[in-house]
């Protein structure tokens, strides 16, 4: 009879081997973390009020140590590597973005935004956001221009307008530093989507019921299926977690846009009446982060091991 040790060691061994499931595990573990991020958020502002200022240095410390972990993450392998630019990514977005938006907010009492009916639409820190949107553009436009860039979607868009040759050739033999893509990813994806999502649901602009809303929608729930897809066909741990930041990234626009919707309710916003499913939530986070973590890696060649 197999020890207990033994039974689970074989069962994580069949899981690893199984890429699919992998690539599906990584998948639903990056999606997690937008449950775990509403809840710190949500926690961090709502909790405190606007005027208790010490909330902002906490989270500022915070944002910090998020930088510590990319940094500690440089010459990580792969996997690791890739997972502490993640961690690293999230607590910089949630800390010195998010807290750092509704700081402003209050502190320069910028007003909400009302649709025509006299309903809320947008607060202070989203109309701040909104317009952010327009150094998203000059960074992409410069990043796309970097010739060893592997934004799967600026390569997409620059090979599309035909800037590929006027470019150059990537360097050869470059290491990548998977701690920085990662967080770079994990910053852009977050950034790009909060604003698309944002200026549509702006009244001035579209509007949460506007046709070209429920057109943006269905576009981007078939991108979000479609990505994945492609997730599912990645082989290699480090890659997949990669992956999984653009494709989770994406899709959470679905989830948002649901609930925005009324099609269902949010439990991670309101931690303090659902306190059982978050903490299940945050368990099964750390769970998961802790097997990917551990898995194999070849040393000579700092991906997964085959």
């Amino acid at each position: 009879m197999n020890s207990p040790a033994v039974t689970h060691s074989s069962a994580s061994f069949s899981i690893r081997k199984n890429t699919l499931l992998m690539a599906l595990i990584v998948y639903f573990f990056v999606t997690l973390q937008k449950p775990l991020s509403h809840m710190y958020v949500v926690t961090m502002i709502y909790m405190f009020p606007p005027d208790f200022l010490w909330k902002y240095l906490i989270a500022f410390c915070v944002g910090c140590l998020g930088v510590v972990l990319v940094f500690k993450g440089l010459k990580m392998d792969e996997v690791k590597g890739s997972l502490m630019g993640l961690f690293g990514g999230i607590l910089v977005w949630d800390s010195w973005f998010e807290m750092g938006l509704d700081f402003f907010e209050h502190q320069n009492a910028i007003p909400m935004i009302k649709d025509a009916a006299g309903t809320p639409a947008l607060l202070g820190s989203h109309v701040i956001l909104e317009m952010s949107g327009l150094f998203l553009i000059i960074t992409l436009i410069i990043t796309m221009f970097q010739k060893d860039m592997r934004c799967r979607m600026l390569l997409w868009i620059r090979k599309t307008l035909g800037f590929r040759e006027g470019i150059g050739k990537p360097t050869q033999g470059l290491k990548p530093q998977t701690a920085r893509i990662a967080f770079n990813e994990y910053l852009y994806v977050t950034w790009f989507m909060y604003v698309l999502m944002i200026t549509t649901l702006d009244p001035r602009v579209a509007g949460l019921n506007h046709v070209f809303t429920y057109v943006l929608s269905a576009a981007i729930l078939v991108w979000s299926l479609f990505l994945l897809y492609k997730q599912s066909k990645q082989n290699e741990v480090g890659l997949m977690i990669r992956y999984a930041i653009g494709a989770a990234g994406v899709s959470w626009y679905n989830f948002e846009i649901a609930t925005l919707w009324g099609l269902y309710s949010e439990y991670w916003v309101r931690p303090d009446q659902n306190p059982i499913s978050c903490l299940l939530t945050i368990a099964v986070f750390i769970v998961l982060a802790r097997f990917i973590w551990l898995t194999p890696v070849n040393p000579e060649t700092g991906k997964s091991a085959k």
